[in-house]
């Protein structure tokens, strides 16, 4: 007789338990992100400075014999860290000119969006 209460009262312990978790569950909401950075960005295996909201590359002056050594800078970013469950925008799939300087819109989980302009600059010729 007693086994016969102890199977009971593990059937009710466990009834018990998932309608606990079921209604812990379906009240429970996903909290979003509200990260929306860039965490690093390269431009031909090159890492760009970080600098609040912008990315920059400053390459050295240049004479007339190294002018052409300017890396080219109309390609796609090589590689871009963003922060976890954000979205970027325009792709980095994209080609983009960034001796013109290129800005990029994070977007967190949330809808929170920042924006951040990369550029690539040489400094003066010399003559």
């Amino acid at each position: 007789m007693k086994k016969i209460f102890r199977y009971m009262n593990i059937n009710k312990f466990f009834a018990l338990a998932l309608i606990g978790a079921a209604l812990c569950f379906s009240g429970c909401t996903k909290v979003k992100s509200t990260e929306n950075d860039i965490l690093e960005f390269w431009v031909n295996g090159v890492k760009y400075d970080k600098t609040g909201t912008s990315f920059a590359k400053f390459y050295p002056k240049l004479s007339e014999n190294n002018w052409g050594e300017f890396p080219q800078t109309s390609v796609a970013p090589s590689k871009v860290v963003i922060s976890p469950r954000a979205s970027i925008d325009p792709p980095i799939t994209a080609t983009q000119e960034f001796e013109r300087g290129v800005t990029y819109t994070v977007t967190a989980e949330n809808g929170a969006e920042q924006t951040f302009t990369v550029t690539a600059q040489r400094n003066a010729y010399l003559e």
